[in-house]
């Protein structure tokens, strides 16, 4: 095939391919929302819809069936929520600050862990739900080497690494139990006073009573 001939994108082609790539972001942080507050099971491919304001066959375009969502979600969660670590590894300079700028980036860039974590053993493909867990739990071990640096440094008090990474992140994951993204509350605000409330707790001097 001559040069001439080769399929060229045309500018038409790349806003189509803009536009589908925004759709399937809207699809999968409303799915997120609902997977995570309702459940998986109760969740219904027409409540997403309902709430995208779509006919359920439009979903169709997009996702075959409600568990290729579900593991769509996973991954979208999984990718950002690993950019997330990557960046506050970057920036910040002790444990703490490590600590709080993951934080602070998740809830700035509306993860805040928004995925159904007790859904993944609803993900039918075994070799797919093995290795995003496999992923999450290399998060959740990226989380505790912060708290591990921070007791090497003294920037965070001492105390147990792993319990204390549970703790964190099982309070973090529960706030999307009760946020209300549609009530007007600022989800940034609401981690700094989780950070307020729970992780400054951390600093050595802190009240231990």
């Amino acid at each position: 095939m001559r040069a001439l001939d080769v399929p060229v994108q045309t500018a038409w082609d790349k806003a189509r391919s803009e536009a589908t790539k925004i759709k399937l972001e809207a699809i999968l942080q409303e799915a997120d929302l609902l997977f995570t507050r309702k459940g998986y099971n109760a969740t219904s491919l027409d409540d997403i819809a309902s709430r995208l304001n779509i006919t359920k066959t439009a979903l169709y375009y997009y996702v075959r069936n409600k568990n290729e969502l579900l593991a769509r979600c996973y991954q979208r969660s999984i990718e950002l929520t690993e950019q997330c670590y990557e960046q506050a590894d970057q920036q910040g300079r002790t444990g703490l600050d490590k600590v709080l700028a993951y934080l602070r980036i998740d809830a700035s860039r509306g993860v805040m862990s928004m995925m159904p974590l007790t859904e993944l053993d609803a993900i039918r493909d075994p070799k797919l739900r093995q290795k995003l867990g496999q992923r999450l739990s290399a998060c959740e071990a990226r989380f505790r080497g912060f708290i591990e640096q921070g007791i090497r440094d003294g920037s965070i008090r001492d105390c147990d690494p792993q319990l204390t990474t549970l703790f964190i992140l099982g309070a973090s994951r529960h706030m999307i139990q009760w946020y209300d993204p549609d009530a007007g509350h600022d989800l940034q605000t609401i981690v700094e006073r989780f950070i307020q409330f729970c992780c400054c707790g951390l600093q050595p001097g802190a009240n231990q009573g």
